[in-house]
């Protein structure tokens, strides 16, 4: 017996291909026939991007994304992090496609499984995993490529973590251009001390909320969400799951802002996995005199860990 090997070289276009092999000896030609269909490697992935929320330091938060094999042959197909092609962190501000890794060094995002086969018209779900050791917000992108195949599809992923459960979003940086200071003490709002009876320097931090008003006596509206990243109950018997937070009335040495600052609600419960809007209404008070006043407040939250916050006002009069 003799044998004889074809190569056929992989087909580049989605179509039908016929070639005609001929094989002759000292008695007689063969001809072999060869058919064969070019198809093209084909999947859809969703969703396109993953915000897998709020979880306490050293808590696992998990969101999945889907790959569906929507061509005519078996798909072998591998994921990879952004973060695990890199040599170094970048800050989550800076132009990176990834951002803040762990402390330890191990990536805060992790993906299963790592690769398989998928057959046709069929689909696998994949895992991604996010844990971090310190309070910081995160972002990667996890990259799925198909075996032997140039394309990849990308799938940017977010996380956050906080020190404690309780959380707050909405606030905002001062404007740089804007002058800020006390109004009871006349100094630089960032500067220390306890003048104001506002925590003084043992707050976590400050924040921001800024009123534009068009006039005395229009009403101005600003928001903060509380929330609570507690959505698992902790291994440690007798942890708090639900959080408590409450915002101090403004002293009575701010005189006719006082009653300019509606604060609903000003205390509350925030369940696991929820949020809780509190909304801020303040009405320039008529007698006011001042283009731009600031006041100060505080914020405590009580959860798993007990913090205080600063909350400084800063509204403007543009009417």
């Amino acid at each position: 017996k003799q044998w004889y090997q074809r190569r056929v070289r992989a087909p580049k276009h989605r179509a039908k291909y016929y070639e005609v092999v001929e094989i002759k000896t000292e008695r007689s030609t063969l001809h072999l026939h060869l058919h064969g269909t070019g198809v093209e490697p084909s999947l859809s992935i969703t969703p396109d991007s993953l915000s897998l929320g709020h979880a306490m330091v050293g808590d696992t938060l998990t969101s999945t994304f889907t790959i569906t094999n929507s061509s005519e042959i078996s798909l072998q197909y591998g994921n990879t992090l952004l973060g695990e092609q890199r040599s170094t962190v970048q800050s989550v501000t800076g132009d990176s496609d990834y951002g803040n890794g762990n402390r330890s060094g191990v990536l805060p995002f992790f993906c299963t499984p790592h690769s398989g086969t998928i057959e046709p018209g069929q689909s696998q779900e994949v895992s991604v995993n996010f844990r971090a050791d310190h309070a910081e917000c995160y972002r990667d992108v996890v990259i799925v490529k198909l075996l032997n195949q140039p394309q990849e599809t990308r799938i940017p992923v977010t996380a956050r973590s906080w020190n404690g459960s309780l959380y707050v979003l909405g606030g905002r940086s001062p404007d740089p251009r804007v002058s800020l200071y006390n109004t009871t003490g006349g100094e630089d709002a960032t500067t220390g001390g306890d003048k104001d009876g506002d925590g003084g320097d043992d707050v976590a931090g400050d924040i921001w909320v800024f009123f534009n008003c068009p006039g005395l006596g229009v009403t101005v509206t600003e928001t903060l969400e509380i929330g609570n990243c507690r959505v698992v109950k902790p291994d440690n018997k007798g942890a708090k799951l639900t959080g408590d937070y409450a915002l101090d009335p403004l002293k009575a040495d701010y005189g006719p802002l006082v009653k300019a600052l509606v604060v609903t609600p000003p205390k509350g419960v925030v369940e696991p996995g929820n949020n809780v809007t509190v909304t801020f209404q303040f009405t320039p008070p008529k007698e006011l005199a001042e283009t731009q006043v600031q006041f100060n407040t505080l914020l405590t939250l009580k959860g798993e860990t007990l913090e205080q916050y600063r909350v400084k006002f800063v509204a403007q009069i543009i009417g």
